[in-house]
């Protein structure tokens, strides 16, 4: 047997260990996510076949006085909501696997929700006789004869639940030159701005993850000219390799040009000691994204660097996108006039985290950009970087009450481009879904444990806008009807502003024997001038939540 395929095939134990499972660990731990458990599924051996598993069943209650912040009616939310999250993986061998990932009752409410001739439809009339409930989930609904294209006619209602849902199915093989893994995934292991595997272990805060359905070939390809003493199969060190191709969107199967894609190449350098400093990690990473409809050619690079050195740790994760696409303009030309054309991509994204760590206390040092728009024109290049949703930055202001004015915004807008007969719909983006965008965000935090299984946390969250917030839709009307006196406005109808506001964040969690912990959780947000109405107001809000987690 040739050296190479000698040093792939010791190779192939890493890969397994590193892709395998959903609930993996972080290899390092990451300065800005929870390293916890610190250990991945255990495999139990049946002979030839092997299994794994894991369970997370989620309880959360939120209460927010008021979520949207210059209005007196209807202003406040409370709910209570499910997820059961069921992973597993069962393999031959350990080199040939199958891994799936299902969560059962995501987000749907507590009780009998609902009305009669609605869907969801309640199981009882009357509220005094329900004796069942139903899976009815909160999304974006229209006031009873609102006003389709007003935002101000949305609010919180409900929809229609999933029972059940498949987040992940792939299958992996452990080949002589590395790892072939065929199916849907996650984007990435771990928490990056551009995407999160959304897995509860790390980020208990999480919703569904990054998921995408993908082809991908990991190798160590250094490893197989080397010396057969000096080879390395460990996860520990050594230069890694990954290349994917991802089919994103197909839009009708016989129109090629509607079919979005992705290529990949990834690589990964790691060091449990590299001088002075531990448990080092480089990655970085290259995308192309196209289709042929929109003429969408886009190039997003970025990568990482994590390491340890004494109590200190810290990392940086940064990406940049560049590009060009003509199908938002072919949207938004419908609502503007302005002739469609093909737009630049620039846009950026980054997080650094400093940390000091002792045995009773952490200090944290956190500090988040994504990049925003100053153009009210809708005309000049894309600028506006989203962060991956389950990449959470506060509790507050850009969880609920950004996703909450975005949201409806993004409603009246997809219902005015639907009623033009538009070719897409991108204005959905414009809703966050609790994502970082348009800010410069500096969050000092601090963890205290004053005994076992107690940990006490808060931060103070000081949150920019760097290129002032507008809404897009709101001013585009006004331009075009040249009646108004401010034709640039926020999502209140005020003045843009470049200060979201401050908030206090809090959370106290109690553990028991390592498969149950009750997190509280609270926060305070003075918001600034970019929340503000046109009259210049937007009072303080207040957000309080309690979750219950069990896991195995």
């Amino acid at each position: 047997m040739s050296r190479v395929k000698k040093g792939l095939l010791a190779f192939t134990a890493f890969i397994a260990s590193l892709l395998a499972t959903s609930h993996a660990r972080a290899d390092w731990p990451e300065p800005w996510s929870d390293n916890d458990p610190a250990d991945p599924p255990a495999r139990y051996q049946l002979g030839d076949f092997g299994l794994r598993g894991a369970a997370e069943y989620r309880a959360q209650g939120v209460y927010i006085s008021p979520l949207d912040l210059s209005s007196e009616t209807a202003n406040k939310a409370a709910w209570l909501e499910h997820r059961l999250r069921l992973d597993g993986t069962v393999d031959y061998k350990d080199k040939i696997r199958l891994t799936t990932s299902v969560d059962a009752l995501d987000g749907v409410l507590w009780g009998d929700n609902g009305s009669l001739g609605t869907d969801p439809e309640p199981s009882n009339g009357a509220h005094i006789n329900t004796n069942n409930v139903n899976n009815a989930t909160q999304c974006m609904t229209l006031d009873p004869g609102g006003n389709q294209v007003d935002p101000k006619a949305y609010h919180y209602g409900l929809c229609p639940g999933n029972a059940i849902e498949v987040r992940r199915l792939f299958g992996d093989v452990l080949t002589p030159i590395g790892l072939l893994r065929v199916g849907r995934q996650p984007f990435t292991e771990g928490a990056s701005v551009a995407v999160n595997d959304g897995d509860g272990r790390r980020n208990r805060f999480s919703n569904k993850g990054n998921t995408v359905d993908r082809i991908l070939f990991a190798t160590k390809p250094l490893e197989a000219f080397k010396p057969k003493d000096l080879r390395d199969p460990s996860e520990q060190k050594g230069l890694f390799v990954i290349v994917a191709y991802d089919q994103l969107v197909i839009d009708e199967p016989q129109l090629l040009g509607f079919q979005l894609h992705d290529a990949i190449i990834a690589a990964q350098y790691k060091q449990p000691k590299l001088g002075r400093f531990r448990d080092v990690e480089l990655r970085g990473y290259y995308t192309y994204r196209w289709d042929g409809h929109f003429g969408t050619n886009v190039d997003a690079m970025g990568g990482r660097a994590v390491a340890r050195i004494g109590d200190f740790s810290g990392g940086i994760d940064a990406v940049g996108v560049l590009g060009a696409t003509q199908e938002v303009s072919d949207a938004f030309h419908l609502i503007t006039n302005d002739p469609a054309v093909s737009q630049a991509i620039r846009q950026l994204g980054g997080r650094a985290v400093v940390r000091y760590d002792r045995p009773k206390w952490t200090a944290y040092l956190e500090g988040d950009y994504a990049s925003g728009t100053s153009d009210t024109s809708l005309k000049g290049a894309l600028t506006q970087f989203h962060f991956a949703e389950d990449t959470n930055v506060g509790l507050l202001l850009f969880k609920q009450v950004l996703a909450y004015q975005t949201a409806r915004e993004a409603a009246a807008a997809t219902a005015l481009l639907n009623s033009l007969h538009a070719p897409t719909i991108p204005v959905e983006s414009i809703a966050t879904r609790g994502a970082l965008t348009d800010a410069l965000v500096l969050f000092p935090q601090a963890d205290y444990r004053p005994i076992k299984n107690i940990l006490l946390r808060g931060g103070v969250m000081f949150s920019w806008a760097p290129a002032g917030v507008f809404d897009p839709i709101a001013t585009a009307e006004r331009r075009s009807s040249g009646q108004y006196q401010h034709i640039v406005v926020n999502y209140n109808g005020g003045v843009p502003g470049n200060y979201y506001g401050t908030e206090l964040d809090g959370r106290a969690q109690w553990r028991y024997l390592d498969h149950f912990a009750f997190d509280i959780e609270a926060a305070v947000l003075f918001p600034g001038s970019a929340l503000q109405d046109e009259d210049g107001h937007a009072v303080r809000s207040f957000m309080t939540q309690a979750r219950t987690t069990f896991f195995f």
